[in-house]
């Protein structure tokens, strides 16, 4: 029987897609789920939040089916924000079979912060965060960390394992928002190149941290202001910016805008700088299509804060060269609430300078 060249053509294109799927079917590393629900009864309304200082559950579930003799210790990696300080207030467990018995559970330890693994130049903090950034977050105050099984596993060509792994993390003083992100990898010292040894998975769901210190540190959402780094002292250099796409507004149609500010010190002065100059006008980003404006100071310079003095909080607005047009901490909730107006006075953004 003939076979003309369409119909080779269609059985060409079949028997690539079969070997495509079967490539995809025979990778190493599975991330199955991944769960962040404080409760542990699925019957009930689910918890993704928990007080500070108190410890968080997050729970990976995967599976692993070898594609080669090896001999390895496997790898997970949390993103969190800094100021949970992760690589020393966190637990990690984990319950496997066919490698093991399915009920046991065993230990995983922090890697080696100075461990460069094969395939890179850089440990696996920073290689991570080279690779993964901050996920869907959009502050940059935070940090990757690995961990590692304390055994070292001989799989064998074609063993299939299941495998739980549980993250108890203290959270940090903090009162915040953020997507934790997750990492798996088949060994501690590789990182491939070929995604079927590795995996990368954020939550699509954001986790609190309550009755904690200071106001809501919000990673999940854009606001009209951020702050950079979030961690700073007044010595320190400190960035200010005003996010104008995030909702709509009037300032940013303006020719310049500046930054009034007041400091507060921890003996009760207050320092305010409201003057319109080019000590506080902001400098535009210069990408293009983009209304975000930035301006860096040094706090201390700034306000002029004396000898023996120290910043604790700063009070911040944005506004036009003659005052007509602000943009405060209530303007940002209205438009992020779809309110027309809040209850109470116009509240200032604020920025405590806190050490971690």
């Amino acid at each position: 029987m003939k076979t003309n060249s369409k119909q080779k053509d269609r059985n060409y294109g079949l028997g690539v897609l079969l070997l495509l799927i079967t490539i995809i079917m025979v990778g190493c590393v599975y991330l199955d789920s991944i769960n962040i629900n404080q409760n542990t009864n699925p019957e009930e309304e689910p918890v993704y939040w928990v007080k500070a200082g108190e410890v968080a559950t997050f729970t990976v579930k995967g599976h692993i089916e070898a594609a080669e003799d090896a001999t390895r210790r496997f790898l997970v990696a949390i993103l969190v924000p800094k100021s949970w300080n992760a690589r020393e207030n966190t637990t990690v467990t984990y319950v496997a079979d066919g490698v093991e018995d399915g009920v046991t559970s065993l230990p995983m330890s922090p890697v080696d912060t100075k461990l460069v693994p094969k395939n890179a130049t850089v440990p696996w903090a920073e290689l991570l965060m080279a690779e993964y950034g901050v996920g869907t977050n959009v502050l940059n105050d935070m940090e990757w960390v690995a961990f590692r099984t304390d055994k070292l596993y001989s799989i064998k060509n074609h063993d299939y394992a299941n495998f739980t792994i549980t993250l108890k993390c203290k959270a940090g003083p903090k009162n915040l928002r953020f997507k934790p992100a997750f990492f798996i990898n088949f060994a501690e010292d590789d990182f491939p190149s070929d995604e079927k040894y590795k995996k990368y998975s954020d939550s699509d769901q954001c986790f609190e941290v309550v009755e904690g210190d200071g106001g809501v540190i919000d990673f999940c959402s854009f606001h009209f202001n951020k702050v950079e780094p979030l961690a700073a002292l007044q010595d320190d250099y400190v960035t200010f910016s005003f996010l104008g796409d995030i909702y709509s507004n009037d300032l940013v149609k303006e020719d310049a805008i500046y930054m009034e500010a007041t400091a507060y010190t921890d003996n009760g002065n207050v320092y305010s700088v409201n003057e319109k100059s080019e000590k506080t006008l902001m400098i535009k980003d210069d990408r293009p299509y983009t209304n975000i404006y930035n301006l860096t100071i040094w706090p201390t310079g700034f306000f002029a804060i004396p000898a023996g003095e120290t910043i604790t909080r700063i009070d911040y607005i944005f506004t036009n060269a003659d005052g007509t047009i602000n943009i405060t901490s209530t303007d940002d909730k209205i438009a992020a609430g779809g309110d027309d107006e809040v209850e109470g006075e116009e509240e200032p953004f604020y920025s405590e300078l806190i050490c971690e």
